[in-house]
Protein backbone atom coordinates (compact mmCIF):
# COMPACT_ATOMS: atom_id res chain seq x y z
CA UNK A 1 0.00 0.00 0.00
CA UNK A 2 1.64 3.28 -1.00
CA UNK A 3 0.50 6.66 0.67
CA UNK A 4 0.87 9.60 -1.22
CA UNK A 5 3.30 12.63 -0.40
CA UNK A 6 0.19 14.83 1.75
CA UNK A 7 -0.52 12.64 3.97
CA UNK A 8 3.03 11.85 5.26
CA UNK A 9 3.94 15.58 5.18
CA UNK A 10 0.66 15.74 7.80
CA UNK A 11 1.86 13.01 9.83
CA UNK A 12 5.31 14.24 9.89
CA UNK A 13 4.42 17.86 10.75
CA UNK A 14 1.81 16.17 13.36
CA UNK A 15 4.72 14.47 15.21
CA UNK A 16 6.93 17.45 14.92
CA UNK A 17 4.20 19.95 16.35
CA UNK A 18 3.64 16.94 19.55
CA UNK A 19 7.52 16.62 20.26
CA UNK A 20 7.60 20.34 20.36
CA UNK A 21 4.62 20.68 22.75
CA UNK A 22 6.03 18.05 24.85
CA UNK A 23 9.43 19.96 25.04
CA UNK A 24 7.61 22.89 26.38
CA UNK A 25 5.53 21.20 28.68
CA UNK A 26 8.46 19.26 30.09
CA UNK A 27 10.36 22.40 30.36
CA UNK A 28 7.77 24.14 31.87
CA UNK A 29 7.40 21.46 34.44
CA UNK A 30 11.08 21.68 35.39
CA UNK A 31 10.91 25.27 35.70
CA UNK A 32 7.93 25.40 38.26
CA UNK A 33 9.56 22.36 40.24
CA UNK A 34 13.12 23.61 40.25
CA UNK A 35 14.49 25.28 43.61
CA UNK A 36 14.07 28.91 42.74
CA UNK A 37 17.27 31.31 43.77
CA UNK A 38 17.61 35.01 43.47
CA UNK A 39 20.96 35.93 41.64
CA UNK A 40 21.93 39.91 41.62
CA UNK A 41 22.50 41.72 38.02
CA UNK A 42 25.01 43.87 36.75
CA UNK A 43 24.71 45.78 33.47
CA UNK A 44 25.90 45.03 30.41
CA UNK A 45 27.55 47.24 27.97
CA UNK A 46 24.96 49.63 27.99
CA UNK A 47 25.40 50.15 23.98
CA UNK A 48 24.26 46.54 23.59
CA UNK A 49 22.29 46.04 26.41
CA UNK A 50 18.98 46.05 24.82
CA UNK A 51 18.20 45.01 21.45
CA UNK A 52 14.36 43.75 20.55
CA UNK A 53 12.63 43.12 22.32
CA UNK A 54 14.42 41.39 25.25
CA UNK A 55 17.55 42.64 27.31
CA UNK A 56 20.58 40.98 28.16
CA UNK A 57 21.43 39.35 31.23
CA UNK A 58 24.51 39.62 33.22
CA UNK A 59 24.03 37.46 36.60
CA UNK A 60 26.91 39.54 38.56
CA UNK A 61 27.68 39.42 42.14
CA UNK A 62 29.92 42.28 43.63
CA UNK A 63 33.00 41.70 46.09
CA UNK A 64 33.79 44.31 48.47
CA UNK A 65 37.45 44.96 48.89
CA UNK A 66 39.27 42.76 51.51
CA UNK A 67 37.00 39.67 49.69
CA UNK A 68 38.60 36.79 47.77
CA UNK A 69 37.65 35.15 44.67
CA UNK A 70 35.84 32.18 44.59
CA UNK A 71 37.95 29.33 43.61
CA UNK A 72 37.36 27.14 40.34
CA UNK A 73 35.68 28.92 37.83
CA UNK A 74 36.34 27.11 35.12
CA UNK A 75 34.93 24.00 35.92
CA UNK A 76 31.73 22.29 35.21
CA UNK A 77 29.68 22.77 38.13
CA UNK A 78 29.10 25.97 40.03
CA UNK A 79 27.80 25.78 44.21
CA UNK A 80 25.38 28.78 45.25
CA UNK A 81 25.07 29.59 48.61
CA UNK A 82 22.33 31.61 50.63
CA UNK A 83 23.25 34.91 51.66
CA UNK A 84 19.92 37.11 52.83
CA UNK A 85 16.90 36.78 50.16
CA UNK A 86 19.64 36.50 47.17
CA UNK A 87 22.32 33.68 46.29
CA UNK A 88 25.98 33.84 45.22
CA UNK A 89 28.91 31.69 44.31
CA UNK A 90 30.63 29.20 47.03
CA UNK A 91 33.06 27.85 44.30
CA UNK A 92 33.59 25.61 41.43
CA UNK A 93 33.78 21.78 41.32
CA UNK A 94 34.33 19.27 38.57
CA UNK A 95 31.36 17.25 39.50
CA UNK A 96 27.63 17.92 40.94
CA UNK A 97 28.54 15.66 44.44
CA UNK A 98 31.96 17.71 45.22
CA UNK A 99 29.42 21.55 44.16
CA UNK A 100 26.93 19.93 46.43
CA UNK A 101 29.19 20.14 49.38
CA UNK A 102 29.63 23.77 49.00
CA UNK A 103 26.20 24.42 48.33
CA UNK A 104 22.97 24.30 45.74
CA UNK A 105 24.76 22.99 42.69
CA UNK A 106 23.92 24.10 39.03
CA UNK A 107 25.82 23.28 35.77
CA UNK A 108 28.04 26.32 34.71
CA UNK A 109 30.81 28.37 35.11
CA UNK A 110 32.18 32.06 36.37
CA UNK A 111 34.74 34.24 36.22
CA UNK A 112 36.22 37.01 38.64
CA UNK A 113 37.52 39.43 38.98
CA UNK A 114 39.46 40.28 42.56
CA UNK A 115 38.86 43.60 44.12
CA UNK A 116 41.48 46.37 43.93
CA UNK A 117 43.54 47.69 47.09
CA UNK A 118 43.57 51.12 48.33
CA UNK A 119 46.70 52.62 47.11
CA UNK A 120 48.04 56.03 48.75
CA UNK A 121 45.79 58.59 47.00
CA UNK A 122 43.60 55.85 45.18
CA UNK A 123 40.54 54.12 47.13
CA UNK A 124 39.73 50.48 47.09
CA UNK A 125 37.84 49.45 44.21
CA UNK A 126 34.72 46.23 44.21
CA UNK A 127 35.31 42.96 42.60
CA UNK A 128 33.02 41.20 40.19
CA UNK A 129 31.81 37.72 39.80
CA UNK A 130 29.89 36.71 36.59
CA UNK A 131 27.85 33.61 36.61
CA UNK A 132 27.21 32.00 33.20
CA UNK A 133 24.65 29.57 33.36
CA UNK A 134 23.58 29.76 29.85
CA UNK A 135 20.79 32.18 30.24
CA UNK A 136 21.25 35.22 28.43
CA UNK A 137 18.23 36.94 27.84
CA UNK A 138 14.67 37.49 29.22
CA UNK A 139 12.19 38.36 26.66
CA UNK A 140 9.45 40.92 27.61
CA UNK A 141 7.51 43.82 26.22
CA UNK A 142 9.35 47.04 25.01
CA UNK A 143 8.05 49.25 27.37
CA UNK A 144 8.99 46.89 30.13
CA UNK A 145 12.06 45.83 28.78
CA UNK A 146 13.33 49.46 28.11
CA UNK A 147 12.74 50.33 32.06
CA UNK A 148 14.32 47.17 32.89
CA UNK A 149 17.39 48.61 30.43
CA UNK A 150 17.20 51.98 32.57
CA UNK A 151 17.68 50.53 36.00
CA UNK A 152 20.38 48.56 34.94
CA UNK A 153 22.12 51.66 33.83
CA UNK A 154 21.36 53.54 37.12
CA UNK A 155 22.73 50.95 39.30
CA UNK A 156 26.43 51.72 40.55
CA UNK A 157 29.12 50.34 43.41
CA UNK A 158 28.02 51.38 45.72
CA UNK A 159 24.49 50.64 46.01
CA UNK A 160 22.43 47.46 46.43
CA UNK A 161 21.49 45.80 43.46
CA UNK A 162 17.88 46.70 41.98
CA UNK A 163 17.78 43.92 39.69
CA UNK A 164 17.46 40.28 40.21
CA UNK A 165 17.42 37.12 37.95
CA UNK A 166 14.80 34.35 39.13
CA UNK A 167 16.33 31.12 38.24
CA UNK A 168 15.16 27.73 38.88
CA UNK A 169 17.26 24.97 39.45
CA UNK A 170 16.08 21.46 38.77
CA UNK A 171 16.92 18.37 39.52
CA UNK A 172 18.80 17.93 36.58
CA UNK A 173 21.33 20.49 37.29
CA UNK A 174 20.10 23.43 35.00
CA UNK A 175 19.30 26.71 35.78
CA UNK A 176 16.35 27.58 33.77
CA UNK A 177 15.12 31.68 33.79
CA UNK A 178 11.83 31.94 35.44
CA UNK A 179 11.81 35.79 35.39
CA UNK A 180 13.07 38.88 36.78
CA UNK A 181 12.66 41.37 40.20
CA UNK A 182 13.15 44.93 39.30
CA UNK A 183 12.53 47.63 41.86
CA UNK A 184 10.90 44.82 43.87
CA UNK A 185 8.46 44.28 40.63
CA UNK A 186 8.21 40.47 40.04
CA UNK A 187 8.85 40.22 35.99
CA UNK A 188 7.35 36.61 34.77
CA UNK A 189 8.04 34.40 31.51
CA UNK A 190 4.14 33.28 30.71
CA UNK A 191 4.28 31.04 27.93
CA UNK A 192 1.46 29.18 28.52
Amino acid sequence: MKVNAAPRILIVAGLCAAALIGLVVSEGFARQSGEEVLLPMEAVDPRSLLSGHYVLLNPAQRLEPGETCPTGGDLEWVALQQSGDIYVVAGGAESREQAQLLGLPVKGHFTCIEPGEALPGVEATPGLVTLSLGIDRFHINQTEALRVEQVLREQNVDAASRAFAIVSIGRDGRGRLKGLVVDGERLELTWL
